[in-house]
């Protein structure tokens, strides 16, 4: 990635309105790409707009979405940022996290939780990395407009990749089609733990975010499951 025009900040059920607006300045002063919200407690922004000095247009143009499912659809790469250690989960610094979106090709969204509470592994779990800005133990979490100012000032410094993917990427609504069949071939099949299918398929399609997939690729995998599927419904 040459610019980071395609990268957005997602913010998850914002409860603070000034955190809404220092978030937009933040976006504007590293030269990101869109403010997305999801589900955020108020819809009306003008308190956030005396934080957003100098970025009223990014106010002006953020997309408010109602799941995070809805906006993470048209991405090619995720990481959901935290304060803790998720389950069953690698943590990136924010350095890392620089280096694999410079490396990408495609939208992308970096994923902040709300105040409180932060992000749950439910809400981790689709995403394709974790960031973890290293912080006192006595002391580990940060404001969200602080934190976002970290990630974008990490995005920003990392070098961009010397070579792209040369075709674009698959979105996470094709990679979760082909996830979609690859959880029935794999329940019928009885590979999948039927009271908890989604932890084993996670780290089954974090694999394909790793290897970039295609979209072709990705229509691929997804034909080659729905097939095994209909094969194994049809001989049992």
């Amino acid at each position: 990635m040459s610019d980071l025009s395609q990268v957005s900040f997602v913010l998850h059920r914002p409860r603070s309105l000034d955190n809404v607006g220092a978030v937009a300045r933040v976006i504007k002063n590293f030269g990101l790409g869109r403010l997305i919200l999801v589900d955020p407690l108020s819809y009306s922004f003008d308190r956030a707009r005396k934080l957003a000095v100098g970025a009223e247009d990014v106010l002006e143009g953020l997309f408010v979405h109602r799941t995070l499912a809805e906006a993470l659809a048209p991405t090619t790469f995720s990481a959901a940022t935290t304060s803790r250690q998720p389950a069953r989960r690698s943590l990136l610094s924010p350095a890392e996290l620089g280096a694999r979106v410079r490396a990408r090709n495609g939208p992308v969204a970096i994923v902040f939780g709300e105040e409180k509470r932060g992000l749950s592994d439910e809400e981790i779990e689709p995403c394709h990395e974790v960031c973890r800005i290293p912080t006192e133990p006595a002391q580990p979490s940060m404001n969200l407009a602080q934190s976002a100012a970290v990630v974008a000032y990490a995005l920003r410094a990392a070098e961009p990749a010397e070579s792209l993917p040369q075709e674009p990427c698959a979105t996470q609504r094709e990679v979760d089609a082909a996830a979609g069949e690859a959880r029935r071939a794999l329940s019928q099949a009885g590979f999948l733990n039927p009271q908890n299918p989604d932890q084993i398929l996670g780290e089954l399609t974090r694999t394909w975010a790793r290897a970039a997939l295609t979209p072709r690729e990705a229509e691929l995998w997804r034909n080659a499951f729905r097939k095994l599927a209909d094969e194994l419904a049809r001989r049992g």
